[in-house]
């Protein structure tokens, strides 16, 4: 059997009709799972045959609300275009009264602030360069009746003074000597 040539037109034949054979098992596997789908495919039109009916029914009146939509969406939309053209406006002149008010109210505050601030500085200034005044030393003298010397004297300090001295005592300011005729009794510090 294996001892005869085979042709070139043998082998061509042979190899046709191998392929065809397979193409033909594909063929029919496809139509089987097709003839499956479409099982399903009627099933399912079978079970929902009657939800499926109402929709078709409702179609007509679907596609009316649909387009009535349509209809009012393009009647609002230039109405919608007015609305946006007046916010641009209202937009404008709120910028425009913010700018006013940047330019004329804030800056001329501004001005008012800087200016009480410069007096206030000035105010500093010249209180820096007065001279402090420095409390002085007061001398208390207790005299006895007939005594040229007082018998006592309290000396209080400028940071020991609540109050002005008496009229009847002497103020004598920080620098200034003492009398002579003190000069047995002790000596105020200076503050």
């Amino acid at each position: 059997m294996f001892d005869k040539a085979i042709s070139w037109g043998d082998l061509i034949t042979l190899v046709l009709f191998v392929l065809g054979s397979g193409v033909l098992f594909y063929l029919i596997m496809a139509l089987v799972n097709l003839n499956g789908i479409l099982k399903n495919v009627n099933q399912l039109l079978k079970n929902n045959k009657e939800s499926i009916d109402k929709t078709v029914g409702k179609l007509p009146e679907i596609t009316e609300n649909a387009a009535k939509i349509t209809g009012m969406v393009k009647d609002n939309l230039t109405t919608i275009q007015h609305v946006f053209e007046d916010v641009g406006k209202i937009s404008e002149t709120v910028k425009k009264g913010a700018e006013t008010i940047q330019k004329d109210i804030i800056l001329k505050a501004k001005s008012v602030i800087d200016l009480f601030d410069a007096v206030k500085k000035l105010f500093e200034k010249k209180k820096e360069k007065a001279p402090k005044k420095k409390k002085g030393t007061v001398y208390r003298y207790k005299y006895k009746l007939g005594q040229d010397k007082p018998d006592e004297v309290e000396i209080i300090t400028g940071e020991q003074q609540t109050s002005k001295p008496y009229q009847a005592y002497d103020t004598v300011e920080p620098g200034e000597g003492v009398d002579e005729d003190l000069s047995d009794y002790k000596a105020a510090e200076e503050v």
